[in-house]
C-alpha cells in the first residue's frame, strides 16, 4: 500500500474520511500531517523493535575521523546517518569481532593506543563506537537501520507488505491518543494487534540474523511483559479507564505471543 491508501483507511477506521479533524495536508498530497507521522512512527517503531532494515556501506577508520586522537572512539551516526547497530564489521577482509569494553580492557590495558589490524569492537548505544587495534583504512559494515521517511502519498513504505496493514493498526492507535484516556483505552486493542504482528516479525528476522551469523540479533518480544506495559500505558489514576485497565491486564496475562 501508499501512504495515501494507509492514511485514508486510519482516516476512515477513526470516523474522520475527510480528515476534518486534523491540521490540513499539504497539497498536492491528502495525507494530513498528523497521520503521516503516525505512519512513520509505526515503521521505525518496526525497524527499533525488530531490525528489519539493513544496509552495507563503508565506514572510515583512521584518526582523521574518531573523536580522539588515536582512531580508538568513533561516533557512526554522522556518517551513517540511519545507522542502529552494526551486524557485520570487515576489515581488509577479516571480520572484526564484536565484544565489551570489560574484555577489551583484559586482554590489552593500552588497548587505547595500539595501532594495527582491529580484532574487536564495541558498540554502545546507536552512536558510539570504538575498535582495537586501532587502523587506518575503510571497513565494511552491515548495519540496522532506520527506515527513509515517508513524505508523499504515493510513497511505499519498506516495511514488508504484509505488515502495511500494522501501519494501520499503529496509525488508529496513535491518532486516538489526542482525544484523552477513553481514545487511548479503545486504540489499545490496535496496539495490541501491531504487536502481536510485530512479534512474529522479529522471530522471524532472528532466526535470519542467526543463519547470517550476525554479530546483533532483535530482542524478543515475545518475552515483555506486555500486561505491565498496558497498564502503564493506561494508568491506575486517571478516572474513567481503571475498568479498562482492569480488563487489559486479564486478557493479556492469559494470552501468549
Amino acid at each position: 500500500m501508499t501512504v495515501g491508501q494507509i492514511s485514508a483507511l486510519i482516516l476512515a477506521q477513526v470516523d474522520d474520511a475527510t480528515g476534518a479533524g486534523f491540521a490540513p495536508a499539504t497539497a498536492p498530497n491528502t495525507t494530513p500531517p498528523e497521520v503521516l507521522a503516525a505512519i512513520n512512527e509505526g515503521q521505525t517503531l518496526a525497524a527499533l523493535l525488530t531490525l528489519c532494515f539493513e544496509t552495507t556501506a563503508g565506514f572510515a577508520l583512521g584518526a582523521a575521523h574518531s573523536i580522539d586522537a588515536y582512531g580508538c572512539f568513533y561516533l557512526p551516526r554522522p556518517s551513517l546517518t540511519d545507522f542502529l547497530a552494526p551486524l557485520r564489521f570487515v576489515f581488509n577482509g577479516t571480520r572484526i569481532r564484536p565484544g565489551t569494553i570489560y574484555e577489551i580492557e583484559s586482554e590489552n590495558a593500552a588497548w587505547q593506543n595500539t595501532p594495527g589490524t582491529p580484532t574487536r569492537y564495541a558498540c554502545l548505544g546507536f552512536n558510539f563506537l570504538l575498535v582495537s587495534p586501532q587502523p587506518t583504512g575503510t571497513a565494511q559494515m552491515t548495519y540496522a537501520r532506520v527506515p527513509d521517511a515517508l513524505v508523499n502519498d504515493g510513497d511505499t513504505p519498506e516495511l514488508f507488505e504484509a505488515y502495511h496493514q500494522n501501519l494501520v493498526d499503529y496509525g488508529v492507535y496513535r491518532v486516538r491518543l489526542k482525544e484523552g484516556a477513553q481514545g487511548l483505552a479503545r486504540g489499545l486493542e490496535r496496539f495490541n494487534r501491531y504487536l502481536d504482528d510485530i512479534t512474529k516479525l522479529g522471530d522471524w528476522i532472528r532466526a535470519r540474523t542467526a543463519a547470517a551469523r550476525y554479530d546483533t540479533t532483535p530482542f524478543e518480544l515475545a518475552l515483555v511483559d506486555r500486561s505491565r506495559m498496558i497498564g502503564q500505558l493506561l494508568g491506575t489514576g486517571v478516572k474513567g479507564i481503571n475498568s479498562e485497565a482492569a480488563m487489559w491486564k486479564r486478557r493479556l496475562s492469559t494470552e501468549r505471543y
